[in-house]
């Protein structure tokens, strides 16, 4: 009886120490989240906490029938994430979160909206790696593709 208590007991806070802890997956979405939500608030302070400011971001598009990838710092593009005139509000449509030890990476359909009005859709690929301060992101790389998600709005 008392081997049957102690594996009850045993169990209920195995159960109970995981619901307590986020998983490392949630953590990651938590950042994706927190990434757009720096976006549509201008919020660079917000920005810097989750990013390696070396970082890059890079971009692909095709225009007039050429293929167009644009490739920046996230230190360098600060300054472009805050304007008024243009504000950023990007939504997550689905994820899908890959990990291993201190490396991770969420592919993210998504829509975006400047100034409440749809733009355009693609997918973002952040890279995040696990620092001592947790999960940042390291790399965005995302396509931009304003006639193929028409549907999507």
């Amino acid at each position: 009886m008392k081997q049957i208590l102690f594996i009850f007991a045993l169990l209920c806070s195995l159960q109970l120490y995981g619901q307590s802890i986020p998983s490392e997956e949630k953590l990651i979405l938590q950042k994706v989240n927190q990434f757009f939500e720096a976006l549509a608030r201008q919020d660079t302070l917000l920005l810097k906490s989750i990013v390696v400011l070396d970082g890059q971001t890079t971009s692909i598009r095709t225009q007039n029938d050429s293929l167009r990838i644009r490739t920046a710092l996230f230190k360098d593009r600060m300054k472009s994430f805050v304007n008024p005139q243009a504000v950023i509000y990007e939504k997550m449509l689905s994820a899908e979160v890959k990990i291993h030890g201190r490396i991770a990476m969420a592919w993210v359909p998504y829509t975006l909206s400047i100034n409440q009005n749809f733009n355009h859709c693609g997918i973002d690929v952040f890279t995040f790696f696990k620092t001592q301060e947790g999960w940042k992101i390291v790399s965005l790389d995302y396509s931009v593709e304003p006639s193929v998600c028409s549907e999507r709005k």
